[in-house]
């Protein structure tokens, strides 16, 4: 029987709430993850209420007490910030953040290049970018902990888009990360949002994919879907992956609105298609 991905979740669909009202709190979400029958969870930075050794420690706890593993922590670094010491300074968050990933025992962290800044040349962004994830992959390898580059939109305390929301950005960034230790957090729906295609992209990075987002939308949209209820073609994505041998993580991001019922739906049909395509 071929090694299988493992499938973990993202409750995107509680991000606002968390972040904006404190309910629900990391515990509850961690909680949720095991009565829904996981054993991997992925946490989005904003979940924390801190990060103060005391709190980390008392998440750790949690996350033992329900048997799960944290597949990432899912960060978001501006490094293409045109001030130097604004790039220091997320460089420099992004080390606790890694400190925290192995007291919690993360696979790995989800790493971003970061926003559209006006005025800023695109030749700037892509060397500022591969330089602070450079650095980052080198200070984060000999800890054990992995990078995750995404193919990524825009993050919850960013006022612009990601500078490598397009599919041409995103590979050229990649490709000055070819040498480094970095890999990639493959989303499955974000290109639908520019009207591209996301096998392409995920051709071109999939020997460097250890984790992956099972996100799905209509095209031109944000909101997401239940996840098989919109338009991404997962038959193709999950095939793509099967052939090579993909055992990393599948990570539901769940941003659809149904609640619980959804993200039941969402697990069976991913449950269901790692089935059929790792056979």
């Amino acid at each position: 029987m071929p090694s299988r991905p493992r499938i973990s979740w993202l409750a995107v669909r509680h991000i606002n709430p968390c972040m904006d009202e404190g309910r629900p709190t990391l515990e509850e979400i961690i909680e949720q993850a095991y009565v829904f029958g996981l054993r991997h969870i992925e946490l989005y930075r904003g979940f924390f209420a801190s990060r103060d050794a005391e709190y980390v420690r008392h998440i750790r706890d949690v996350l033992d007490r329900n048997e799960l593993q944290v597949s990432q922590i899912t960060c978001a670094p501006d490094f293409t910030h045109p001030d130097p010491s604004v790039r220091e300074a997320e460089y420099a968050e992004m080390v606790e953040w890694v400190a925290t990933a192995r007291v919690l025992g993360s696979v790995g962290v989800r790493v971003t290049a970061g926003c559209v800044h006006e005025g800023v040349a695109r030749e700037d962004a892509i060397r500022w970018a591969v330089e602070g994830l450079s650095r980052l992959g080198d200070h984060a390898e000999p800890l054990g902990v992995k990078l995750g580059f995404e193919n990524h939109y825009r993050d919850k305390r960013w006022t612009s888009n990601d500078f490598c929301f397009h599919t041409a950005e995103f590979l050229d960034v990649f490709a000055g990360l070819r040498d480094t230790p970095v890999g990639v957090n493959f989303d499955a729906s974000n290109q639908l949002m520019t009207g591209e295609d996301p096998l392409p992209v995920l051709e071109a990075v999939k020997h460097r994919v250890w984790h992956m987002h099972a996100s799905d939308r209509r095209p031109g949209e944000y909101t997401h879907t239940v996840i098989g209820e919109g338009a991404v073609d997962f038959d193709a994505l999950f095939r793509c992956l099967a052939d090579i041998g993909y055992a990393g993580f599948i990570s539901l991001e769940d941003g659809q609105t149904e609640g619980d019922a959804g993200t039941q739906r969402s697990l069976r049909f991913v449950k269901t298609k790692v089935l059929e395509h790792w056979r």
